[in-house]
């Protein structure tokens, strides 16, 4: 929380406006400045389980996809 001595008296003259940012189409163009996209990538190095693939087994580095060979 801000302590109201804290903010600036110009700050605290001006209306509180809603940051309403529209998302970039999704997902992102590779070129996008907010490259953001709603579900994770099959191969995401997170070691969280994605929808589409399995959770790493315990004791495995969170890589989702082996390399080619």
């Amino acid at each position: 929380m801000t302590n109201r001595h804290m903010v600036k008296p110009a700050a605290a003259a001006k209306p509180q406006a809603r940051n309403d940012t529209p998302l970039p189409p999704m997902p992102a163009p590779e070129d996008s400045r907010t490259p953001t996209v709603r579900e994770e990538p099959i191969d995401s190095p997170q070691p969280n389980a994605s929808v589409k693939r399995e959770a790493p087994v315990p004791g495995e580095i969170g890589l989702s996809t082996a390399p080619r060979s």
